[in-house]
C-alpha cells in the first residue's frame, strides 16, 4: 500500500471533517481566483477603451477632468462645457497634431436610451482603425451607427434596414429625423454601441450650440506632452490630462479596492487553514494506536511525517482546485454583477481566464496547507511507539 492510498483512505474515512476543511480552503481559495482575474481584466479592458478613445490629452471645461472622462465613458452628458473657438486655440498650440472637439449626449428610440456623439473630420486623426461603409457624416441631421447599434435598429426598428434609411428619434423634448449614411465597422469598444452624427448637429440635438464638451488631443512629440498640457490650461477655463493619467487613477481606485478585499481573502485562507490543522491534529489523536503499529512494524518518523504533511498538502490542494473550478464559474457571473454596480465599465466582459490567477489560487492554498501541516506532521512522527500501542 503506498502513502497516496493510505492518505486517500485516511480522508475517506473522516468525510464530514475532512469535507468541512476542503470546503473551507475552497471557497476562499474562489473568492482569490474571482478577485484577481476581475481585476485584470477590468484594467485590461478599461486600457483598451480609454486607448479607443484615440487621444492623447483630454481638454475639458475646468473642474473634475476625471468626473467628465467617467461621464463620457458611460455615455452621459457632462454639464461643464467649452466655447467652440477653444479648438482653435487649441489646434494652434505648436506640438498639437490633431484637435478634434467632441459633444457627447443621448437621443431616445426604441424605448431606450442611446449615446450620440457629435464630431468632425478630425476625428478620422484620432482614429485611424476606423472602417465606414457608406460615407463619413458631412451635413446636418447625418448619422453614422456604431456596428451594434446598426444590428440592433435593423432587427427591431421597422425604419432602419439600409444606408440611406431615416429613424424618428427623440432628443432635447422633440422629434428629429436621421439619416444613416454610415455604418461603422466592429471596433471592439464603446464605438460600437454609439452615434455618430455632425458637431453642429449634435450641439442643436443638446441645446449646445455655440459649445463642445472635449477637445480630443494628438501631439506630434510626446515627451513634450507636459509642455502641451501647460500651454492648454493657459486658455482660459479649460483643463487637460493624458490618458495615462485617467488610467492611473482607475488602477489605483482599483488597487486601494483589490488590496483591502485581498486582505479579506488571505484572513479567509488562514482560517481555512487552521481547519486543516484542526482536522489534521484530530485525525493523529484518533490514529494514535494506528501510528504506533506503524512504528513497531519500522515505519520511520520521516515516513510517518511524509504520511500527514502529505494528507495536509492533500487537503489544501483538493480545496484549491475545486476553489478555481468554482472561481472560473464565479468570474463569468462577476462580470454581470459588477456592471450592475459599477458604473464605469468595459464594453468586452472582464471575466477572463487569468494565469496569474490560477497560480495564485493553487499556491496560496497549498502555501497555507504547508505551514498547517506542518506541526501535526512533526507532531505524530515524533509520537512513541509504546505510549502510541497503549492509547485506548
Amino acid at each position: 500500500m503506498n502513502i497516496f492510498t493510505i492518505v486517500f483512505d485516511g480522508l475517506r474515512r473522516r468525510k464530514i471533517r475532512s469535507a468541512l476543511a476542503i470546503t473551507g480552503i475552497a471557497i476562499a481559495a474562489a473568492s482569490l481566483y474571482s478577485l484577481v482575474a476581475l481585476k485584470e481584466g477590468y484594467e485590461s479592458g478599461m486600457r483598451s477603451e480609454i486607448e479607443s478613445m484615440g487621444a492623447q490629452i483630454i481638454a475639458v471645461a475646468k473642474g473634475c477632468p476625471y468626473e467628465a472622462v467617467a461621464v463620457i465613458m458611460i455615455g452621459g452628458q457632462v454639464p461643464a462645457t467649452l466655447p467652440m473657438d477653444v479648438t482653435g486655440k487649441i489646434a494652434k498650440i505648436p506640438n498639437v497634431a490633431s484637435a478634434s472637439p467632441n459633444v457627447y449626449g443621448a437621443y431616445q428610440y426604441l424605448g431606450l436610451s442611446h449615446p450620440i456623439i457629435g464630431i468632425e473630420h478630425a476625428e478620422l486623426a484620432l482614429k485611424p482603425w476606423w472602417k465606414i461603409k457608406g460615407q463619413f457624416p458631412a451635413n446636418e441631421g447625418e448619422i453614422v451607427l456604431g456596428s451594434v447599434e446598426a444590428a440592433v435598429f435593423a432587427e427591431k426598428s421597422g425604419e432602419f434596414k439600409n444606408i440611406g434609411d431615416a429613424i424618428t428619434v427623440v432628443a432635447g423634448g422633440k422629434k428629429v429625423n436621421l439619416t444613416v449614411v454610415g455604418i461603422l465597422d466592429a471596433t471592439g469598444s464603446k464605438d460600437d454601441y454609439s452615434t455618430f452624427t455632425t458637431l453642429v448637429t449634435a450641439q442643436k440635438l443638446l441645446n449646445l450650440e455655440g459649445q463642445v464638451v472635449t477637445v480630443n488631443v494628438r501631439v506630434n512629440d510626446i515627451a513634450k506632452i507636459p509642455d502641451t498640457i501647460a500651454a492648454i490650461e493657459k486658455i482660459a477655463d479649460v483643463q487637460a490630462v493624458t490618458v495615462a493619467q485617467v488610467m492611473g487613477t482607475i488602477q489605483n481606485l482599483v488597487k486601494a479596492a483589490q488590496t483591502m478585499l485581498l486582505t479579506v481573502m488571505v484572513i479567509a485562507l488562514i482560517i481555512g487553514g487552521i481547519g486543516t490543522m484542526n482536522t489534521m491534529m484530530m485525525s493523529i489523536f484518533e490514529r494514535t494506536r494506528e501510528i504506533g503499529l506503524m512504528k513497531a512494524i519500522g515505519a520511520s518518523q520521516t515516513q510517518i511525517f511524509t504520511l500527514f504533511f502529505t494528507e495536509g498538502l492533500a487537503i489544501s490542494l483538493i480545496g484549491g482546485l475545486l476553489g478555481l473550478l468554482a472561481g472560473l464559474g464565479a468570474t463569468l457571473g462577476g462580470d454581470a454583477i459588477l456592471r450592475s454596480i459599477v458604473s464605469v465599465m468595459p464594453t468586452t466582459s472582464v471575466g477572463k481566464i487569468s494565469t496569474m490567477a490560477v497560480g495564485l489560487t493553487l499556491l496560496f492554498p497549498l502555501v497555507i496547507g504547508a505551514f498547517s501541516a506542518l506541526y501535526p506532521a512533526i507532531r505524530a512522527a515524533r509520537l512513541n511507539p509504546i505510549e502510541a500501542l497503549r492509547n485506548e
